[in-house]
């Protein structure tokens, strides 16, 4: 009788040693599903972007199927992200994912960013705007007050220099001092399905979290340029571009 008691205790001390290991486990699996489920999603500035619903239709999951929950007409939400499905672009109203609404359903400003730029998306129940503004970094230089003088000084004898010089030459400063003209911003708008390229003609992948704008998106062209004889609408300068031919301009 000893025996056996003994021999119970210890069967007790071992399941109670290992019941820990397989919780941590199956929390281990659940957390790594939900990283992975997140890729290609953007996060919106959230209090900062809100909309109303247009008309009344179903919510769908991030994989773009209908879900029972319905989006009245009217209705106001906060969103928190952003993605692409099958071209279209669609907001989540949750923080965990589960309900989305084509951009286009919409009415309201969502804005997000994706590394230095900065992407403002404006829609009216019909079309989605995007936006894009990128932040250069400004590097400061400290100077003290005898690098001022030496300045100062320098900046003297240069001015002295300049005054005996012809008038042609001056006529060459002014003229190289004028700024160049910024492309003034059009509204374009996709015909069908089109790819986005970057700056040597090549597709991209990373457009918005895709390679390509969905049929009758309306964006702003930012200048042209012709690469390789094809002539492109800039979706941001020296990054993105559209072929001409794959959109309509207002």
């Amino acid at each position: 009788m000893k025996l056996s008691h003994k021999l119970v205790m210890v069967s007790a001390a071992v399941l109670m040693g290992v019941s820990p290991v397989l919780g941590l486990a199956e929390n281990t699996v659940s957390v790594q599903a939900a990283t992975k489920s997140t890729n290609g999603i953007h996060n919106t500035y959230g209090k900062n972007s809100k909309v109303k619903v247009t008309k009344t239709m179903k919510f769908v999951d991030r994989n773009g199927k209908k879900t029972s929950k319905t989006a009245p007409k009217g209705g106001s939400y906060t969103i928190w992200n952003v993605k692409n499905i099958d071209g279209q672009v669609y907001y989540s109203i949750q923080t965990d994912l589960k309900y989305w609404i084509p951009a286009t359903a919409t009415e309201g400003t969502v804005t997000y960013k994706s590394g230095n730029t900065t992407y403002t998306l404006k829609s009216d129940g019909k079309k989605v705007t995007t936006s894009t503004s990128t932040k250069k970094a400004v590097k400061k230089t400290n100077s003290n007050k005898n690098t001022k003088k030496v300045v100062k000084e320098s900046t003297k004898k240069t001015a002295t220099k300049t005054t005996k010089k012809s008038n042609s030459e001056k006529t060459t400063k002014k003229t190289s001092s004028k700024k160049t003209p910024v492309a003034k911003a059009v509204k374009i708008t996709t015909k069908n399905k089109a790819y986005v390229y970057d700056k040597n003609g090549k597709r991209v992948k990373n457009y918005l979290g895709t390679s390509y704008i969905g049929k009758k998106i309306t964006v702003k062209g930012l200048g042209t340029k012709t690469i390789n004889g094809v002539k492109y609408y800039a979706l941001q300068p020296n990054h993105y571009y559209i072929k001409a031919s794959d959109v309509t301009v207002k």
